[in-house]
């Protein structure tokens, strides 16, 4: 056990929006990261879910915190730095995100989400989070893994989604010739 609560700080957002929380001069004691306004943390126990901080707490603090107290009172480990990388081999995607219930609704709007995704050109490389969580996707285009919300890659009132993908992509009249979804691009 350590006597006493160690200083920390958080290290810079990976892909995914976790922060590595960092004891002495690169220890990592595990990441956070918020999940639908509450904050996880994900050590060598595992992931657990922190809560929602009180009103007027930074909630990435607070999780880091929370690993912190873990880690003073022996009940975890560092970890290893992994690297977050989007180029990483990737084997199939689950249909839902662990964190997502695994319930009837869920998996009909993934499937929906997911023939959709197929009709834009990209590929999942992680399970579908709902709407306003990052999902790890694999841009058929130009070949990059991008992290991206639905919610922006979604059409709004009828109309076709945005032709932009993501930085460094295709122009937008090129994403609309290749994709017919995106609808017609300008006269030329």
């Amino acid at each position: 056990m350590h006597s006493s609560t160690p200083a920390f700080r958080l290290g810079k957002a990976d892909a995914m929006c976790r922060y590595p929380v960092i004891v002495g001069e690169a220890t990592i004691l595990g990441y956070v990261s918020r999940w639908h306004r509450t904050w996880d943390a994900e050590s060598s126990a595992g992931t657990h879910r922190v809560g929602r901080p009180p009103v007027g707490k930074a909630g990435d603090e607070w999780a880091a915190a929370y690993l912190v107290s873990e880690y003073a009172e022996g009940r975890i480990t560092p970890i290893p730095a992994q690297e977050a990388s989007s180029e990483a081999a990737h084997g199939p995607a689950p249909l839902l995100d662990p964190r997502m219930p695994n319930n009837p609704t869920n998996r009909a709007r993934a499937l929906v989400v997911l023939a959709i995704l197929a009709e834009y050109e990209w590929t999942p490389r992680s399970g579908f989070p709902g709407a306003d969580n990052l999902m790890l996707l694999h841009c058929n285009l130009c070949g990059v893994t991008v992290p991206r919300f639905w919610s922006h890659l979604r059409g709004r009132n009828n109309e076709p989604p945005s032709p932009y993908r993501h930085r460094g992509c295709l122009s937008a009249d090129e994403v609309r010739r290749r994709v017919p979804a995106y609808g017609p691009g300008s006269a030329s």
